[in-house]
């Protein structure tokens, strides 16, 4: 019984959360999901994208910097 309540707890939160973002944000007809959606996804690319740029930074630095 107590393992069922571990794994609820995390699906209740998140609905609630989904539920209070819905009423906030979309039955108002609010632009903030977009600047959301926009940002979220520009913050995404820049993550992913970090690891190959900090290695390119370390291999120009051990090479001597130039191309």
């Amino acid at each position: 019984m107590a393992m069922k309540s571990i794994f609820l707890f995390p699906a209740r939160f998140l609905k609630r959360g989904l539920d209070n973002y819905h009423a906030n944000y979309i039955e108002t007809s609010s632009v903030q999901p977009l600047y959301h959606i926009c940002f979220g996804g520009m913050l995404f690319s820049y993550l992913v994208a970090l690891p190959e740029e900090l290695r390119h930074l370390e291999h120009q630095k051990t090479q001597g910097g130039g191309h």
